[in-house]
């Protein structure tokens, strides 16, 4: 080890720490001594310039791996154009397939959303991807309305999303049409119907959207007031009929009777009981304007529009007397039995005195009396000496009594 020691020191490795550079103090005794003696042991020779040849074929090695590594990753790298809402971009992404491409790519899908190709599509470069949104769109299949949520671009693809039998039918708006959310897609497919029109009936086979329109392939022509049934926007459908009511109007003018009021006033000149139509009552006429609604010739409703008076009805005045006959003196009388009989005011039949006469009548059983004019004949009963008018019986008694016992003075 001595001579070792005082031999003169080989060349020293490049970049290799001297001994004297080591913490030795920071080492084990053991590990301290093994490292010196190690490093003092260690044979150094000189490495000989590498052939130029060898040189030359290990940068052209290199070069063909880093050229097949970029290969590598460009074809590992895809670019791909993404079809969303309307808008294309490019990304450039190594994902493998093309749902793994959108969720890289921040593209948020909802459960009903489509994508084309599927999510599971292997991947290529320059692939299009098209994100099909799910849409509420409402189809109406002959007169029935449903909202449906579909992914379709087109009516065509739409009607095909829901498996609607399209064939012969007549659809709206063109199958080739872009469809977007809210949009309405109307079927109207081939049915038999019956139409009722003007007093008669036709079967038809139809595929027109609406009972207006195979009105007007019938050449039904329909009055401003004419009405369909069940509606003119119907649609057709197997077995279904449809009704065409015509609606008239006119204008019409009735007269009627207006009443008039009936009024009476005392009067001292006529007798009591005595009743005299001073003034005759007239009617008067209103006359009112209708709207007459008429269906199939039938009046179906009468509409009042206004109505005006054509002659002021005239009241009628009648004149009733409250006069009484006065008897000055009474020289005669004479007892028996009292009935009446319809006459006006206060008068009596008597069989002998003339006409003209005032008789002061008085009822035996109450004492009330009355007086009265002779001016008829009469009674021709045994028994009975004086008829009484009505009003001049009411005087003494009830009319239900028929016969009194009275007394007559003249």
């Amino acid at each position: 080890m001595a001579s070792r020691a005082n031999a003169s020191p080989a060349p020293r490795a490049s970049g290799l720490p001297r001994p004297s550079d080591w913490d030795l103090a920071s080492l084990p005794q053991r590990e301290a001594d093994a490292q010196i003696i190690d490093l003092v042991s260690l044979q150094y020779t000189t490495v000989p310039n590498p052939n130029p040849v060898f040189l030359g074929i290990l940068r052209a090695a290199i070069a063909l791996a880093l050229a097949a590594g970029c290969g590598l990753y460009l074809q590992a790298q895809k670019q791909v154009t993404v079809a969303d809402r309307g808008v294309e971009r490019r990304i450039e992404t190594f994902a493998p397939t093309v749902g793994e491409a959108l969720s890289r790519a921040g593209v948020a899908l909802s459960p009903f959303d489509k994508v084309l190709p599927g999510l599971n599509a292997e991947l290529t470069p320059n692939r299009r991807v098209e994100v099909l949104r799910a849409k509420d769109v409402v189809v109406v299949i002959n007169g029935e309305r449903k909202t449906e949520r579909v992914t379709g671009r087109t009516v065509d693809e739409v009607l095909k999303e829901l498996s609607v039998v399209s064939r012969g039918a007549l659809i709206a708006p063109a199958p080739s049409t872009r469809v977007d959310p809210g949009d309405e897609i109307v079927v109207a497919q081939s049915a038999a119907a019956t139409v009722h029109y003007d007093g008669r009936s036709q079967r038809v086979r139809t595929n027109v959207l609406t009972a207006g329109g195979l009105l007007r392939q019938l050449g039904v022509v329909l009055g401003p007031y004419d009405r369909v049934e069940p509606s003119i926007v119907a649609y057709p459908s197997e077995g279904s009929t449809i009704k065409v009511i015509r609606v008239n109007q006119a204008t019409e003018k009735l007269h009627s009777k207006i009443g008039f009021k009936r009024q009476t006033e005392q009067s001292p000149t006529l007798e009591l009981g005595v009743r005299k139509v001073r003034n005759a009552g007239v009617e008067g006429v209103r006359e009112t304007s209708y709207r007459i609604l008429y269906e199939d010739g039938k009046v179906k409703s009468r509409t009042p529009l206004g109505s005006k008076v054509l002659r002021e009805p005239v009241n009628e005045l009648t004149m009733v007397g409250t006069a009484r006959p006065l008897l000055k003196a009474a020289t005669h009388s004479q007892s028996g039995k009292a009935s009446w009989y319809h006459q006006p005011g206060l008068m009596a039949a008597h069989r002998s005195l003339p006409f003209g006469t005032v008789v002061r009548v008085t009822n035996l059983a109450n004492g009330k009396r009355v007086t009265v004019t002779i001016r008829d004949r009469g009674p021709y009963i045994d028994g009975r000496i004086i008829d009484l008018s009505e009003a001049a019986f009411d005087q003494l008694s009830p009319q239900s009594r028929g016969v009194l016992n009275v007394k007559i003075e003249w």
